[in-house]
């Protein structure tokens, strides 16, 4: 599914996305999470700092993290220990059946996902999401969509008319105006963008 070799960046430590803490725009976002009690799913978890965050705030419903990188896994079930509720799967987000299970699907947190899979993949990408969330299900996060390099990745930019031609047809779409809180790196490179499943 991917270009890149994710279980060597993590062995190598040549993983600059991951800041060792959820990212900041969470916090303002995550009462949009509340609107059900369906399982919250991570796609591209990595070592987990956001699934945390989550699973702290809802200590009651089923939060799953996927990740192709066994080492992010790995990392993300031991940060997350002492959660029950939350689980982490080896496995490619694209591939439901081989980590979804039964459970329904409420909301869908993006982060680094959406950034790091080639741009031949944002359509499949798109249908997934869609296929996973129910109506009023909320796909919310950030989104790299400013950046000035738009050929090389990952993080691949993705421009905002790029990114509503591809997600309206499914969701209604909220576009931040790129003010909230952040990495510094990141400052001017992103929105958070918050879709509700039509």
């Amino acid at each position: 599914m991917n270009e890149v070799d994710w279980e060597s960046r993590y062995q190598n430590a040549d993983t600059p996305w991951d800041k060792g803490e959820c990212h900041p725009a969470l916090t303002g976002l995550i009462h949009r999470f509340a609107t059900n009690e369906a399982a919250i799913i991570v796609p591209g978890c990595g070592r987990g700092w956001d699934l945390l965050a989550l699973a702290k705030e809802f200590p009651a419903r089923v939060l799953i993290g996927v990740d192709l990188s066994l080492s992010a896994v790995l990392a993300a079930r031991e940060l997350c220990a002492d959660f029950p509720n939350v689980q982490v799967h080896h496995a490619d987000f694209f591939e439901t059946t081989s980590w979804l299970g039964n459970y329904l699907v409420g909301a869908i947190w993006e982060h680094t996902c959406f950034c790091a899979i080639p741009p031949a993949l944002r359509d499949d990408y798109a249908k997934s999401v869609s296929q996973l969330l129910p109506a009023g299900g909320i796909l919310g996060g950030v989104f790299f969509t400013d950046m000035d390099d738009e050929k090389s990745g990952p993080p691949w930019n993705c421009q905002l008319d790029e990114l509503k031609q591809r997600f309206a047809g499914s969701f209604a779409i909220e576009i931040g105006d790129g003010s909230h809180a952040t990495f510094p790196s990141r400052q001017g490179e992103e929105r958070v963008i918050v879709m509700t499943k039509i």
